[in-house]
């Protein structure tokens, strides 16, 4: 059998340190826990104890994360819904009483209008939970479609009630 061998792009470097991968590269840096050693020749690496195909996947969104990013796009849909930046915390207005201030998390950079939000970063599985977390205060409704939704999703609405 033979050892699983990763190849890494130019331009990308690989750490580990007391039980953390370290990925570095243009985009920025992820890191993940794993008990794997790694040896390296060149840009050739080989981890010790092998990677679970769990750690393989997460090693290779590190990379991919490094050298071209990630990136979801948010719209708010619906009447009086928006979204601003104060103090490093972002400020929703989702039709609540009240609005409701999230803080970025290290890692994930933000640009937004007034309806559209994009997020992106080098870590797949922070950004991901980022944008669960908003989707979560706004669901898409089922009726009306209002809600926080992504670019290219279709929410398909019931019917009305009938006489």
């Amino acid at each position: 059998m033979m050892a699983p061998v990763y190849r890494l792009p130019i331009g990308v470097n690989c750490l580990s340190n007391n039980g953390k991968v370290y990925v570095l590269g243009p985009c920025g840096v992820v890191d993940f826990d794993c008990v794997s050693k790694i040896y390296r020749k060149g840009n050739v690496i080989v981890f010790l104890p092998y990677l679970t195909p769990y750690y393989s996947s997460i090693f290779t969104q590190a990379v991919l994360g490094v050298v071209l990013g990630y990136s979801v796009e948010l719209i708010l849909r619906g009447i009086g819904y928006k979204v601003y930046k104060f103090n490093e915390k972002l400020i929703f207005a989702l039709g609540f009483s009240h609005s409701i201030s999230i803080d970025i998390p290290a890692g994930v950079s933000v640009r937004f209008n007034k309806k559209t939000l994009s997020l992106t970063s080098a870590n797949l599985g922070l950004l991901q939970n980022f944008t669960t977390s908003i989707r979560a205060y706004r669901f898409p409704d089922s009726y009306k479609g209002a809600g926080v939704v992504y670019v290219n999703e279709i929410v398909t609405c019931k019917e009305g009630k009938k006489n």
